[in-house]
Formats: C-alpha cells, structure tokens, sequence
C-alpha cells in the first residue's frame, strides 16, 4: 500500500521511461481478441508469481523489490490516467481484489524460501519441504486464482470498452 501511495504521489516527479518496460508487458485489448487477450494476462500473471517465488533462492530479496515496484507502478498509472483514479480503481478492484493477494502470497513464498535457504546454509532442515509444498500451493491454488482473475480482468476489459465506445 506504500509503494502504491508512493508511485500516486510522486507519479507526475516519476518518468514514464521507468515503467516503460513494464508498461509494455502489458496486453492491448483493442489489438486482441477475448480469447487472446484472457491467455496473455494468464500467462504474464502466472509468469511474474513463479518468478517472484523462484527468485527468493537470492535470500528472498527479489520478491519483496518486485511488490514495490508493482505498488509504484500502480500508482503510477493511477496518477497519470485522465480518466481519474476512480476509473483506474474501477478497473483494477474487480480482478485485483483476487489477483493481488495472490501475487502478493507468491512473493510471500518467494521470501519463505530465500529464508528456508539461509537456515540450509546454517544447516537446518526443511528446504525440500518448502519447496514441495510451495510447489503444490502454485499449482493448486495461486494458478487457478490466476486464471479466475484474469477470466474477470478480460471481461471488465470488454465491457468497459463497450461503455466507453457508447
């Protein structure tokens, strides 16, 4: 929540290069279809939460960068939307409300791990635990979310085409 009330404050201070990338892993829906456009933000959001967890093997640092810049970037985008932040709230609360605390548990678990492998190096136990388990929570519950919040994310994306083209 502070980095999103961050990226919203200092989003006029902050240049649009910095998001570029980010910005521009981003699907169009005005360049696909339904079917296209569900696939891409499967994809991309199933992606970004296995690389927030494989990425906590560097002592579960990455994950929590990663939740930062995702807030900036929201807010970012809120503050430099002309539509307004309740457009932008409007968009992003339907789906978000499922797809961001499953990002966030992904980068939880990302952490979990960079800890597990600092209590290997200390030579404690569990690592291969975590890693089924974090594994089995993935596959059975992050990915289906996933997959929920974009099938919302598509059809908000559509509707609210339609409205605004009326």
């Amino acid at each position: 929540m502070f980095s999103i009330f961050m990226g919203y404050t200092l989003g006029d201070q902050m240049s649009p290069k910095a998001f570029e990338e980010a910005l521009s892993n981003l699907p169009n829906p005005d360049q696909l279809n339904s079917l296209e456009l569900f696939a891409a933000i499967v994809y991309n959001n199933v992606l970004a939460s296995f690389i927030f967890i494989v990425s906590g093997f560097l002592f579960g640092i990455p994950p929590m960068i990663f939740i930062v810049i995702n807030g900036l970037l929201i807010g970012y985008v809120a503050s430099n939307t002309p539509q307004g932040i309740g457009f932008v709230l409007a968009t992003i609360l339907p789906h978000g409300i499922i797809e961001i605390p499953v990002i966030n548990l992904s980068a939880a678990m990302g952490v979990g791990l960079g800890y597990k492998i600092i209590h290997r190096f200390m030579r404690r136990k569990g690592l291969q635990e975590y890693i089924t388990e974090t594994l089995k929570v993935f596959i059975k519950r992050i990915v289906p979310l996933l997959v929920l919040a974009a099938g919302i994310e598509t059809a908000l994306a559509y509707l609210l085409r339609a409205l605004l083209l009326v």
